[in-house]
């Protein structure tokens, strides 16, 4: 009796540590890029877009960089945003920009 105790309290312990550790990898699923930190991204192309030090306007997409052209009707309005929240939108590269390098707005 105590040996099926025993058994049945071992196998509980090893089928609860087997749900557990199943558990602890979950991959996060990247939203809707977030409005913090007093920044509201913009977007080209349904991308996030970024600037370098001087607000030259870029986006991420295959894991590089690629420029917003300056035909763009929108480029003028993309500088004048980073001229206007530069440093809010350092503050919010610096915490969340990193997640959205590969987000691309559905439908696009």
């Amino acid at each position: 009796m105590i040996a099926r105790t025993t058994r049945n309290l071992v196998f509980a312990a090893l089928i609860f540590s087997v749900a557990r550790l199943s558990a602890c990898y979950v991959e996060e699923e990247v939203g809707v890029p977030v409005y913090a930190e007093g920044y509201q991204p913009q977007f080209y192309d349904g991308y996030v877009v970024y600037y370098d030090q001087v607000g030259r306007p870029f986006y991420y997409v295959n894991g590089g960089v690629a420029w917003v052209p300056a035909t763009y009707p929108g480029y003028v309005g993309l500088v004048n945003h980073w001229n206007l929240y530069g440093p809010a939108y350092g503050r919010w590269n610096a915490r969340y920009g990193s997640r959205y390098r590969s987000y691309r707005a559905r439908g696009r």
